[in-house]
């Protein structure tokens, strides 16, 4: 069998059972099972354009069978990124699998702006900053700003959680494998209930944000197959940030930065709800470029 005929065989098995973007699951699930098994016939890097541009090249029968396993799970409306077990977020490459929450592009949005900020707070408190994620999954977001503040001089210390076990295990084969298991102290915690004692100068968070009804109508991709206790945001969507709200004072420094990510029509909402537990704070929702809300930064500098 060769490409051509293993995309079109793959592409319409995929249509037929429905599953999102065919073509480009294809596609992106014979590159990973030609670069999966060895083949030095012609020294083929599989990115997208030598794929096309090879379409009678012959699988072998190792490919061909791994390419065949790959397009089973898919049929099933498994993530490609839960097949593959990996992921790139950030320009890091990163383990998944079904224990965490798939890293979105528009997450990266709010390591940017959590990043932006970096430079100007090292060295406010004590001269070093204390950065905690909450919800931590795969660890992509406290990684990307690991990795990030790595090149630079900021004094920056890193603390990350999650309620789930296995993710944390995920988050930590990460953080080994970009050689940052040193820079991040994980710790299993719902919320902050395992961090008594320390208080943090940024506090970052992608909780779960949709609303329970909501769950249902969610694309086969997402709702059977990622965690739902990474999904489940309660009956509005924000019962999971309303409960950290009220914790948060205790576990924050004098002078403080939150960075959330949110949905549709969340901003008022959670402008609200800082203001009943975090009165004084200041609220700035950032919109994507699809004009979502999507970032919330409460803050609170002492004058």
């Amino acid at each position: 069998m060769n490409i051509k005929q293993a995309l079109l065989r793959a592409s319409r098995e995929l249509e037929e059972n429905k599953v999102s973007e065919p073509e480009k699951s294809a596609e992106f699930l014979l590159r990973q099972a030609l670069g999966s098994q060895s083949d030095t016939r012609c020294g083929i890097e599989w990115d997208k354009a030598k794929l096309l541009a090879n379409p009678d090249y012959e699988l072998s029968l190792a490919q061909e069978k791994k390419f065949r396993e790959f397009i089973e799970r898919r049929r099933k409306h498994e993530p490609v990124w839960y097949i593959t077990g990996k992921i790139e977020f950030y320009g890091l490459d990163l383990e998944v699998n079904e224990n965490v929450l798939i890293p979105r592009p528009e997450t990266e949005f709010l390591v940017e702006e959590v990043v932006a900020v970096i430079p100007a707070e090292a060295g406010i408190q004590s001269n070093h900053i204390k950065i905690l994620e909450l919800g931590t999954g795969s660890g992509a977001i406290t990684l990307a700003l690991a990795s990030e503040v790595r090149s630079s001089k900021s004094d920056v210390q890193f603390f990350a959680s999650d309620i789930v076990e296995e993710a944390l295990k995920i988050a930590k084969k990460n953080a080994k494998k970009l050689r940052l298991e040193k820079d991040i102290e994980f710790r299993q915690s719902d919320l902050l209930d395992n961090w008594d004692g320390e208080k943090f100068d940024i506090i970052v968070a992608n909780l779960p944000y949709i609303p329970h009804e909501d769950l249902s109508f969610l694309a086969l991709d997402i709702h059977r197959w990622e965690p739902r206790v990474a999904l489940d945001g309660g009956k509005e969507g924000l019962e999971i940030y309303a409960r950290l709200l009220l914790q948060a004072k205790d576990y924050l420094n004098e002078n403080y930065q939150m960075f959330f990510e949110i949905g549709i029509d969340q901003g008022e909402k959670l402008k609200k709800l800082a203001e009943k537990y975090l009165p004084g704070s200041e609220v700035e929702i950032k919109k994507d470029y699809g004009d979502i809300d999507r970032i919330a930064i409460i803050s609170f500098k002492k004058a």
